[in-house]
């Protein structure tokens, strides 16, 4: 077997079918703009929150929504944080509920979209 060769200009390890482009997709910031605008809840399928890093500098925030539409959110957007912190108390287990100081029956509305 031959080892898979690295040319300038054709990409990195070709025969394993990765590219030094696909690579290099992955260490930047994905979101190009972002919107503070509030997102029907019942649209979105995924949460992916993504920590500054040597990818990318700031936080982002994208949604997947029905028909695998994405969607960047600005981070510091309060109905966002709010969401997100709402569900990680719901997935969160009970002893972390209890060292959190928010209540298991904290109400559950968010902010409409008018």
């Amino acid at each position: 077997l031959n080892p898979p060769l690295c040319i300038p200009g054709r990409g990195l390890l070709s025969g394993a079918g990765l590219s030094l482009e696909s690579l290099l997709t992955n260490m930047r910031c994905k979101c190009i703009k972002s919107t503070a605008r509030v997102i029907n809840l019942g649209l979105i399928l995924a949460i992916d929150v993504t920590p500054p890093g040597i990818h990318c500098r700031r936080k982002e925030i994208i949604l997947t929504l029905k028909k695998n539409k994405k969607v960047c959110v600005a981070p510091e957007a309060s109905w966002i944080q709010l969401l997100i912190h709402k569900l990680t108390q719901r997935y969160a287990t009970p002893s972390e509920r209890k060292t959190s100081g928010v209540s298991k029956r904290a109400g559950r509305t968010l902010p409409s979209s008018s």
